[in-house]
């Protein structure tokens, strides 16, 4: 009799609960809000921040912001150029193993739906491969609004899926309407916004010109060890500087608004840059300035006022994102997640005792193609320059002044009779470097002592050579001409 009695109660609970109104259900089910993510991304920002150590600027926003999550010291772009740097961000995987190897021809964010469809009618035929799943592409598929900002510079275009587009690029105020506007657009939808902002991108004076306020003290500034500390210089680091501020204070106008909309609190936010700075010797170059960059990431359960020395990478950034969604992370995927180290689960990513990166080519001259690749363990830093007899372009923004406002390669130039050692550094980088490089980054951070032949690293060097010779075996790596390098493959059949 009991059995018959516990059998009615049973099917009697399972028709209440099947026969609650629908509405209620989903009432309970969107008392949370939706988890979202942003990454801020900074245009040729290198680790020049004033909580980083950077004197004579300012980067209120930046700085207030680390302290609200985790500060990373020893983050490093995979690549110190736009193009796949931006790609190696959006599919976790480095350039020579994605095929978007160099900087391409892309559509501007002001252009039609064309441009970014398989009908468009100018495509660069460099780019991710096919059967590559992009972050846009996984978070379109799983319901998220998608949203950029200042500039595309992927390719193909169709790989990389945006809900809505906007080219604003340098203006705080501007920004704070854009991000206004997003967040309404997205409604009910969880959002990825890829905030760009295109300073300290050159053309340093177009910046400055409109945002004067900026400006550091050109006598306050430090000049890195690697540049010649003349007038002519600070004249062109100031400007640098004040783009610096800039573009913290357009991040800061995208956080100001997260919050405004009651967005900031279920929001991973990520604030790095996609490369290094923007000065011949760093950007397009293996060497640390091209590839160390600012990095601090905060969100719902992360961290707070945490500083972490754990080895990052950018293709760390995709199956961060997907980690913290609880979305599975897929096979091609080289980097790791950090979500254990900034939720205080480690101090390190599991089983990594170094960070590689590489450089093929900034564009496609091929004048401009100079091969290396790096390892870094966190003191000691090596570059193996695949092609060392090569002789090399500096690209256009990195020499001329027409363009670009650069006075930098002038300055170095006009300084070889007072400052000899910078001068031979710029003109090693264009008649051709060693075929090994091996820095103490501890004792050497602007990197003018090559270590690889002196006896006492000699160990070390093997170590290094070692470690890289296994990664790029890992990684399909097997070029030493970027030129080599298959274009986009088929679909996988």
């Amino acid at each position: 009799m009991k059995s018959h009695v516990y059998v009615l109660l049973f099917f009697g609970f399972l028709f209440f609960n099947c026969s609650l109104p629908k509405e209620v259900k989903l009432k309970k089910n969107n008392n949370k809000k939706p988890l979202n993510v942003v990454l801020i991304l900074m245009d040729d920002q290198g680790y020049d921040t004033s909580i980083d150590g950077m004197k004579g600027i300012k980067t209120p926003n930046f700085d207030s912001f680390s302290k609200q999550g985790v500060r990373f010291t020893n983050a490093y772009a995979s690549v110190p150029s736009c193009s796949p740097s931006r790609s190696s961000i959006n599919t976790g995987m480095f350039p020579h193993a994605n095929g978007h190897w160099r900087n391409t021809i892309t559509p501007s964010l002001s252009d039609n739906d064309e441009a970014f469809s398989r009908e468009a009618k100018r495509v660069d035929k460099v780019g991710v491969h096919e059967y590559i799943n992009t972050l846009p592409e996984i978070l379109q598929e799983n319901g998220f609004f998608t949203a950029i900002t200042q500039k595309f510079h992927m390719s193909p275009p169709w790989k990389f899926p945006y809900s809505d587009r906007n080219s604003v690029h340098n203006d705080p105020e501007k920004y704070k309407k854009v991000i206004a506007e997003f967040i309404d657009a997205s409604g009910d939808k969880p959002f990825f916004f890829q905030a760009n902002i295109s300073p300290p991108h050159r053309n340093f004076d177009a910046h400055m010109k409109k945002f004067p306020e900026y400006m550091p003290d050109v006598n306050n500034i430090v000049v890195p060890d690697y540049l010649p500390d003349t007038p002519l210089m600070r004249e062109d680091l100031s400007k640098y500087y004040g783009c610096v501020q800039l573009a913290d204070a357009c991040a800061g106008a995208i956080i100001e608004t997260l919050k405004r909309k009651g967005e900031f609190e279920n929001t991973l936010i990520i604030f790095t840059s996609d490369q290094g700075q923007p000065y011949h010797r760093a950007k397009a170059s293996a060497y640390a300035e091209g590839l160390h960059v600012p990095y601090a990431v905060v969100g719902p359960n992360i961290s707070k006022s945490q500083v972490s020395k754990a080895l990052i990478s950018h293709v760390d950034i995709m199956p961060t994102i997907l980690s913290f969604l609880s979305l599975p992370i897929p096979e091609t995927v080289q980097g790791k997640s950090i979500l254990p180290i900034i939720t205080g689960k480690q101090d390190t990513v599991t089983d990594r005792k170094y960070i590689f990166a590489e450089h093929n080519s900034h564009g496609p001259d091929k004048r401009e193609h100079y091969p290396s690749r790096v390892v870094f363990d966190g003191r000691f830093y090596l570059i193996r320059n695949l092609m060392p007899n090569k002789s090399y372009l500096l690209p256009a923004d990195l020499r001329e002044y027409k363009g670009w406002s650069n006075r930098s390669y002038e300055a170095t130039v006009k300084a070889k009779e007072t400052h000899p050692m910078q001068y031979n550094l710029l003109k090693t980088l264009e008649k051709g470097r060693p075929g090994v490089e091996l820095y103490d980054m501890q004792n050497d951070q602007s990197q003018l002592k090559n270590l690889a032949n002196n006896p006492a690293y000699k160990a070390k060097k093997i170590e290094l050579r070692t470690a890289l010779n296994k990664w790029r075996k890992e990684t399909g790596d097997i070029e030493n001409n970027p030129v080599k390098i298959k274009t986009r493959l088929p679909l996988k059949s």
